[in-house]
């Protein structure tokens, strides 16, 4: 009985040791655990960005673009660019006009947010560009009051025969509140801007609480825009809304192959000219994304369905923000706004469109119709 109680008091002291060691352990694998989910909890607020009204970063000190080891992009140079956010710009049918949107100084500031973005031109002379000129109040009569505003003006294009500008107006600082807008210039003088809704030759599309951006009009009966609505899209999704008969139907989403989860969304000649390719600015993180915004291209196949879109690649795409790139008037010349990661602070880029390889065959549509009835403006 001794020799049973002994070997029973040994088993009751190994068991006690046994279940001490496993509560330690336990214990210990508790606090790795918790240790654990709160490093990783700190990493998530370090790592992800943070997407407001606008990209986190627009207000921080501009830092200029930073290329990727293989990016062949180059920097459109003064007096483009500045030390402030330039980007957007598209073109005049004959290239000796720009127009793009930037946040420099003579911009009109917008309350409530640190930063601002305005409609600026440049004219070039003998190859070089101008000076910009601010599309607004008390700069030049000639070009305003009428145009740039306190909100933001964005996404500007000209129209073929330079006498209209369709472009974006956002509140001051909130992404999700875009119109589209028209200004057409009259014996000299840009008109007010007036909403799409209210002007009978275009779609009435504007919605109250959707984002409505950047419209690719390729033709006088075919527009593609971008499209963001509570419970209707994804994020900002590719529409795109026919006329038939005289009359504007109902708008068209492109689908979900073009339309990712995130933010897509298409700019002025990203259109191929026989209607088959398309490019899109995307932060999908599909295989192939090099991370934020980038720019991809898109094919109909032999049943006019778009395919998956493909990355243009290093020769263009960095690890920064690629993004609303379009063609010069010639279809030789590539260029957009490029900058860091998470942030409007970009520079307009150039690269030739040849040195893309994807974008070889990509023929796209030229300046944007003037669908305004009243054509008898003076382009000077």
């Amino acid at each position: 009985m001794d020799r049973i109680h002994d070997d029973n008091a040994s088993q009751t002291q190994a068991d006690g040791v046994a279940e001490r060691s496993a509560l330690n352990y336990g214990g210990c694998m508790k606090l790795h655990k918790l240790l654990l989910d709160h490093l990783l909890a700190v990493l998530s607020l370090l790592l992800i960005p943070t997407f407001t009204y606008a990209m986190s970063g627009m207000d921080a000190p501009h830092s200029g673009h930073v290329k990727g080891d293989t990016s062949l992009s180059e920097s459109i140079g003064k007096p483009i660019n500045s030390s402030e956010a330039e980007i957007e710009i598209t073109y005049s049918a004959d290239g000796k006009t720009a127009i793009f949107a930037s946040g420099r100084k003579g911009s009109i500031s917008s309350p409530g947010v640190p930063y601002n973005f305005d409609i600026w031109m440049s004219h070039s002379v003998d190859g070089t560009w101008q000076e910009p000129i601010h599309l607004g109040p008390g700069i030049d009569p000639t070009v305003g009051p009428n145009i740039n505003t306190s909100a933001w003006e964005l996404e500007p294009s000209l129209s073929d025969d330079g006498n209209v500008i369709y472009f974006t107006r956002y509140q001051p600082g909130n992404l999700s509140t875009g119109d589209l807008y028209v200004t057409q210039k009259i014996n000299g003088v840009w008109q007010p801007a007036r909403n799409w809704n209210d002007v009978p030759e275009l779609p009435h599309i504007n919605t109250p609480t959707g984002e409505e951006h950047c419209p690719i009009i390729a033709s006088d009966s075919l527009i593609y825009f971008n499209y963001q609505q509570p419970g209707v899209t994804q994020d900002s999704d590719v529409w795109k809304v026919e006329k038939k008969n005289g009359v504007w139907q109902k708008p068209e989403t492109l689908g979900s192959r073009i339309n990712s989860p995130y933010r897509d969304h298409m700019h002025w000649t990203g259109l191929s000219k026989d209607g088959k390719s398309l490019l899109i600015t995307s932060t999908r993180p599909d295989m192939g994304s090099r991370g934020g915004h980038d720019m991809w291209i898109s094919y109909q196949n032999p049943k006019g369905e778009w395919q998956e879109p493909l990355n243009l690649g290093d020769t263009i795409n960095t690890p920064g923000e690629d993004m609303c790139w379009t063609f010069t008037p010639d279809g030789k010349t590539f260029t957009g706004g490029a900058g860091p990661r998470d942030s409007y602070n970009h520079d307009i880029m150039w690269v030739k469109k040849d040195d893309v390889p994807l974008l070889k065959n990509f023929e796209p549509i030229g300046p944007p119709p003037n669908l305004l009835t009243n054509k008898s403006g003076n382009s000077k």
